[in-house]
């Protein structure tokens, strides 16, 4: 998808966030970048490309006010003119490269992102503004986040209602799976654009990655809702119909309805990588393995770029095919060493298959690239746990800590309560008392800890 996504995202998203500038002063959410095939590239793609090639520097040249506004407002009406013109700035960025992504939302990035998704809601954009937000954009084409997020905080705070600035945010949280934040941002800016296709699409993707600890049955009905929303908004979207199959299998409807919002897409744009191999995972789940094995196959030959092929290797992951999404990821990273989806989703494939010394050189390096991912530390932990070092897992487990937020800090008592085990099965009851401790001041409710606590402070 799209949004975020392509960088779907995650996503991508998580995405996740991974986007392709397309149009001088907007953004493309999420991680969904190469999902937009041939019909992009026929709707006048030279005024598209004319208008990227002038955005290849990092600081656009300044312009006057009047003409800002003037091509500003050209661009707008030739999106109120046609329905899909959302869809069709990103699918006809060929010189531009968008992030997946996801969720949250397209192309390994290759120049400058430039936000293709926010209208420019404020009359004239001071020079200042527009500076901030192509440092943003920039620093996040180099994943240096930090950079990017002050970059963007720098343009939010002097035009507050410019959504750009907000998605610009909103795209930093999703590359490195911070989805609360991201989600936070996103909501933010679809206050200020409510009647923005992507933008639903954007706030979707997010709702569907794992917040542990959240109401996810709610958070699911709510991304179905948004993905609805961006149909009725622009019903030629293929990325909208992609997302509302995502919702509706998440919320266990795996039936012909689901299918058929899979399909939908796939009439819409047949190059749509990602919506092949949802489609493939619906149909194993519906015991199709031959069909599903058909459509995985045509998800991983679409899959040519950067974005697309983190997208889709996070679904075979989601089926626990980790062997079979390490080609695709391997060659992702060949390309975009620094993608932190990518670093984390190839961790993952190698901690499962055991090769610890490859995992951990793998996530350490996507924890340099974004060292505020909770996700990341919370892997390495769980590497480190697998591999019979419980000291340090709790290292690994200590920084994940400084980064917590509030839903997440139920998954990290658990993680905690298996180093305990750990330390508890080596003889160490002191050690797993401390990593006891630390679990139930995260998670309280925890029936198991209070009896494992008790049992190793009455032995010390």
């Amino acid at each position: 998808m799209r949004v975020g996504l392509k960088e779907l995202r995650l996503l991508l998203f998580v995405v996740v966030f991974l986007t392709v500038p397309t149009a001088a002063f907007s953004q493309d959410l999420g991680s969904t970048s190469g999902l937009f095939g041939k019909k992009a590239v026929k709707k006048k793609a030279p005024v598209k490309k004319k208008s990227s090639s002038k955005k290849k520097s990092t600081r656009p040249k300044k312009r006057s006010a009047s003409r800002r506004s003037t091509s500003r407002s050209k661009r707008s009406s030739t999106r109120k003119k046609k329905p899909t013109s959302a869809a069709t700035s990103a699918k006809s960025g060929n010189t531009t490269t968008k992030e997946q992504p996801q969720i949250a939302t397209s192309r390994l990035p290759k120049e400058d992102v430039v936000i293709t998704v926010g209208q420019n809601t404020a009359p004239v954009s001071s020079v200042r503004f527009e500076d901030a937000i192509a440092d943003g954009n920039a620093a996040r084409n180099r994943r240096l986040y930090g950079d990017a997020e002050s970059a963007y905080l720098t343009a939010r705070s002097i035009d507050p209602e410019d959504s750009r600035a907000i998605y610009g945010l909103g795209n930093v949280f999703a590359d490195q799976m911070r989805w609360e934040e991201a989600e936070a941002a996103y909501r933010k800016a679809l206050a200020i654009e409510p009647e923005n296709p992507l933008a639903n699409i954007a706030l979707s993707y997010v709702l569907t990655q794992p917040v542990v600890g959240s109401n996810l049955g709610e958070r699911y009905a709510e991304a179905e809702k948004k993905a609805q929303r961006a149909i009725k908004l622009d019903p030629e979207n293929a990325i909208g119909y992609d997302q509302l199959g995502v919702a509706k299998e998440l919320r266990g409807i795996i039936s012909v309805e689901t299918e058929k919002a899979y399909k939908q897409a796939i009439s819409l744009d047949p190059t749509f990588a990602l919506a092949y191999a949802h489609l493939g995972r619906l149909l194993r789940k519906q015991g199709r393995t031959g069909e599903s094995a058909g459509a995985y196959r045509e998800s991983i030959r679409l899959a040519s770029d950067v974005p697309t092929m983190i997208l889709v290797a996070n679904v075979m992951q989601s089926q626990q095919r980790y062997l079979d999404s390490e080609q695709l990821l391997r060659e992702a990273l060949r390309r975009d060493p620094r993608n932190p989806t990518g670093l984390y989703l190839l961790g993952r494939a190698l901690t499962f298959r055991k090769s610890f010394a490859e995992a951990e050189e793998v996530i350490k390096k996507g924890i340099e690239v974004s060292p505020k991912s909770f996700v990341a530390y919370a892997l390495l932990g769980s590497l480190y746990i697998q591999d019979g070092d419980p000291q340090r897992a709790e290292q690994a487990l200590m920084k994940a800590l400084a980064v917590v937020s509030d839903n997440e800090k139920r998954r990290l008592a658990q993680e905690f309560e298996l180093v305990g085990d750990a330390f508890l099965e080596a003889g160490k009851q002191a050690d797993a008392a401390r990593m006891y401790r630390r679990a139930v001041e995260l998670d309280a409710s925890k029936e198991s800890l209070p009896s494992k606590l008790a049992r190793t402070e009455s032995v010390n």
